[in-house]
């Protein structure tokens, strides 16, 4: 009677964890401008004199149907860190810097 709880309680928890969310280990990107990729921005950001200078921006990516706000930090080794945007592949997408600032304390 004992062994076949503990083979009950075994079952029990072999199918909890089958249920359960499992971490999924994600290399960071050193430079993820936006959820749908756009090579022209990214080069653009790189080599745009105002922007270079820029520690954060706010940009507006929009397509034909929602805009959607994308914040981007630069590190110390002048890659962007970008959160938020459209997400999707194989969208056309414009991108307008709203607003670039750069620390005062340099």
């Amino acid at each position: 009677m004992i062994s076949r709880t503990f083979v009950l309680l075994a079952a029990a928890i072999g199918s909890a964890t089958a249920f359960t969310a499992q971490p999924v280990a994600r290399a960071p990107s050193t430079t993820r401008l936006s959820m749908i990729p756009d090579a022209d921005f990214d080069n653009k950001l790189k080599t745009d004199s105002q922007l270079k200078d820029a520690d954060r921006i706010t940009v507006l990516e929009c397509d034909d149907q929602e805009c959607a706000q994308i914040s981007c930090v630069q590190d110390n080794r002048g890659n962007w860190d970008c959160e938020g945007g459209l997400e999707g592949e194989d969208r056309e997408t414009t991108k307008t810097v709203l607003m670039a600032s750069q620390d005062d304390d340099e």
